[in-house]
């Protein structure tokens, strides 16, 4: 693995392959970051300093040094250890309000009407592309656009009505792209002074689709290990009353029969005072407040395990960040799961990579979203999937 540090115009100026380790994690919607050992000659403490930017071989991600420690360890040997985070800590460094007049000290709310994704983009747009707060905000390299090919997962279409209280703009963005599974990113187009920033939603992996190749990963591919699993309901709401002064609105999570009742019916009580008459969409508001809380309160299917580092998929290849990838359990049982992080590690045990994934929808016997593999007959694998043949 190649270290690259990067000039001012964010082009490589030197390269770095010997080191005793580097940990490069990049991840979907929260800040990247790395870790780097090596030698501590006049060399590297000249060129590691804090404020530089790296980047390495095969990927756009750009991370920063944030904190340089140079140390003696156990061996005795002079260690310099450098870590930091991505580039995407710049939102750190910028305030997600709509202006500094005197109209943001009678109302320092932003509110903004739109589909999730766009709402995280006019945030961005806002500040660090027109430097509406002051010109001097203005992400330099910025270009318009994306290098990357559209997700084929769509994003959220309905518009929300999103009230932003005065913050820094990277927990802003994050809290939409976590609300409505986002991500975002600001990547290097290589060596050519340019930066794209994304809000993107990822591609579907799985098996229930036939645009990409799948990636699936089973207990009997021998691809994933040391596996567990945890099914539970505790907690779960499917039903939710959401009470203000301004109306009252009941929602359903998302699947669920308007019908459910008995035992099967989960409510779940909402206090959203902070909706008020003045909202210009108070219905909008209401059943934005449901889905959003319902979507904390989800019953769960938890099917984990380590990914072979040496598994057949290739990163930015056969998966990226953000992509739904497809478990399965010995039984057959389907987990859809998201890449949200991918883990670079170079040491003296040598160079590996492999996903970090999280939750994101289960599949079960009689779940709603099973019913497109109904007649789907499900049998032991034991060889690679490019001869399992036709599932459908």
């Amino acid at each position: 693995m190649e270290v690259y540090i990067l000039d001012s115009l964010l082009r490589r100026t030197a390269v770095f392959d010997k080191f005793e380790s580097l940990i490069w994690t990049e991840r979907f919607s929260d800040l990247g970051d790395f870790e780097l050992d090596l030698k501590s000659t006049l060399e590297n403490r000249s060129q590691f300093l804090s404020g530089t930017r790296l980047a390495i071989n095969s990927s756009y991600r750009v991370m920063e040094v944030e904190t340089v420690e140079d140390a003696t360890d156990a061996d005795g040997k002079d260690i310099l250890k450098v870590t930091g985070h991505s580039i995407e800590t710049i939102l750190n460094d910028r305030v997600a309000v709509e202006g500094l007049d005197e109209l943001t000290l009678v109302n320092p709310n932003w509110t903004i009407t739109d589909t999730p994704g766009n709402v995280a983009r006019t945030m961005f747009d806002h500040i660090c592309r027109d430097g509406a707060l002051d010109i001097k905000d203005i992400i330099t390299f910025l270009q318009p656009g994306t290098i990357f090919p559209d997700s084929t997962i769509p994003e959220p279409t309905t518009p929300i009505v999103w009230v932003q209280q005065p913050d820094q703009l990277f927990p802003a963005i994050k809290q939409v792209c976590d609300t409505y599974d986002l991500g975002f990113r600001l990547v290097r187009n290589f060596d050519m002074s340019q930066l794209y920033f994304d809000i993107y939603a990822g591609n579907d992996r799985t098996t229930r689709q036939t645009t990409l190749p799948p990636v699936v990963f089973a207990v009997n591919l021998e691809n994933i290990q040391n596996t567990s699993e945890l099914t539970t309901i505790q907690g779960a709401k499917n039903v939710a009353y959401v009470f203000s002064e301004a109306g009252f609105a009941v929602v359903y999570g998302d699947g669920v029969d308007p019908d459910v009742d008995g035992f099967e019916r989960r409510v779940l009580g909402i206090n959203a005072s902070d909706i008020t008459v003045d909202n210009p969409d108070v219905s909008g508001a209401l059943n934005q407040r449901g889905i959003e809380e319902l979507n904390k309160n989800r019953a769960q299917y938890l099917f984990d395990g380590e990914i072979n580092q040496y598994n057949e998929y290739t990163y930015g290849v056969d998966y990226d960040l953000g992509d739904l990838v497809e478990l399965r359990n010995k039984d057959g049982i389907i987990t859809y799961k998201r890449v949200t992080e991918q883990i670079f590690v170079s040491d003296a045990q040598g160079e590996r990579s492999y996903p970090t994934l999280a939750i994101s929808q289960f599949v079960g016997e009689n779940d709603w979203l099973s019913w497109t593999n109904k007649n789907t007959v499900w049998f032991d694998y034991d060889t690679d999937y490019t001869a399992w043949g036709d599932l459908t």
